[in-house]
């Protein structure tokens, strides 16, 4: 399969791959995808008082293109608010990695996770809107 410069870059060189403490009240952290299917995609995003996501980062089990999803996902949120997040979707993440029809399942997988994210800090917050 041949993949785009943008999608091997993140790929080669992933960008915030890490964890924060998931019990942090101030830490959201979303996970889709199973190991049965081939690809797990974990993301938690830390955020201020303000509502800004001060930081973010990625973890992931499957293919090239999983992996930099989670690493182009957790670049782009860096420094926006909840909301700003929270509108990223998957065609956004296909066009911005080029990724080929068969395997922009893993954009949906992103998308998935940051909306879970989102809830898990706004659960914690008990945000409820």
């Amino acid at each position: 399969m041949v993949y785009s410069d943008a999608l091997m870059d993140h790929f080669e060189r992933p960008r915030h791959v890490g964890q924060f403490d998931s019990d942090a009240a101030n830490v959201g952290t979303g996970t889709a995808g199973a190991t049965e299917t081939g690809g797990v995609l974990r993301i938690q995003l830390r955020v201020d008082e303000d509502g800004l996501i001060t930081d973010s980062c990625f973890k992931a089990y499957g293919p090239p293109a999983l992996i930099a999803a989670g690493s182009w996902l957790a670049e782009t949120i860096r420094g926006g608010v909840l909301e700003q997040a929270g509108a990223v979707t998957h065609k956004q993440l296909v066009a911005a990695l080029g990724l080929p029809p068969a395997r922009q399942h893993c954009a949906l997988m992103a998308e998935d996770a940051i909306r879970a994210a989102i809830q898990d800090y706004k659960d914690k917050q008990r945000i409820y809107v």
